[in-house]
């Protein structure tokens, strides 16, 4: 796998950001977008036929509810020797979909982007899967995707991948913006803000999130009842606590399963507590017994 000539399909921030640093690797780059884009002198746009003719690989950059879509406008272009990867943030089903759609004409590629591109660029970490995804990946750390790696052979896995960790990036995300905007109506928010920059930065994070959930059944009750009182704080600034009542409803829920009850001390390893979360909600699931009240 050798060719560099590249096509994508959208054009927006992060076609943008890859593209500067495969041209710098010696790529050929052409594009195609629903809407004329501004774009650098060293990538031109194209119709989607003439994008396929020019590109032995696509890569789909398009929005993520689209992506079906845009692998269906693309199949009637498609080649056997054509490598179609798509790097968009889906489901494990939407990329089986997609790589049904596509597996009928050509090579078909699983990218998921796990790095903020806006921050990282090029440099963001990529894990892509699929039968040639190996030979694919060597490829594009080649053309200046530095961190782009292989990860399995199966369509999907690169995905659930990227799917479950976003419950921490897009979770932590939105906790942040509803404590900024509480604290905004207070007028904390410098001072919280950068309380909690200083707190994160100081210590290791995987110091201060084992602890987290080391400390969680033994302290789920304690927190549950002091969630509550945020909860009464936030109603007091009319905010609504979109997740803070998520994190009152967990912690809740490990009150009710009584999961302190397990653990006679706090355990050495944190990988403990959500082990024994799990049986317990299986458990709990086989009685019909509800999860949170």
């Amino acid at each position: 796998m050798n060719s560099n000539r590249i096509g994508f399909i959208g054009f927006g921030e992060v076609a943008r950001a890859f593209s500067q640093a495969l041209e710098a690797h010696g790529a050929s780059l052409h594009y195609y977008d629903v809407a004329p884009k501004e774009h650098p002198e060293y990538i031109t746009p194209l119709p989607l036929r003439e994008l396929a003719d020019q590109s032995d690989i696509l890569l789909s950059t398009v929005t993520t509810d689209v992506a079906v879509a845009a692998a269906q406008q693309a199949l009637p272009f498609l080649r056997p020797d054509i490598i179609y990867a798509d790097m968009n943030s889906t489901s494990p089903s939407v990329k089986m979909r997609i790589a049904e759609i596509i597996g009928k004409k050509a090579i078909f590629i699983e990218g998921s982007i796990l790095s903020a591109v806006g921050e990282a660029g090029a440099k963001s970490a990529i894990l892509v899967s699929g039968e040639k995804a190996e030979a694919f990946a060597t490829r594009m750390r080649e053309l200046g995707l530095v961190n782009l790696k292989y990860f399995s052979p199966t369509i999907g896995e690169a995905s659930r991948l990227k799917m479950l960790r976003s419950i921490f990036s897009k979770g932590v995300e939105c906790l942040l913006l509803e404590m900024l905007l509480a604290a905004r109506k207070a007028g904390l928010a410098e001072y919280l803000w950068n309380d909690i920059v200083e707190f994160m930065t100081k210590h290791s994070f995987q110091g201060i999130a084992e602890n987290w959930i080391k400390t969680h059944p033994l302290a789920c009750e304690r927190r549950y009842h002091e969630m509550t009182q945020v909860l009464e704080t936030l109603s007091d600034l009319d905010i609504e606590p979109v997740m803070t009542q998520g994190t009152t409803n967990f912690f809740k829920r490990s009150v009710d399963l009584r999961l302190g009850q397990e653990f006679a001390r706090k355990p050495d390893d944190f990988r403990d507590v959500p082990a024994r979360l799990e049986k317990m909600l299986e458990a709990s699931e086989e009685r019909g017994v509800p999860h949170r009240d």
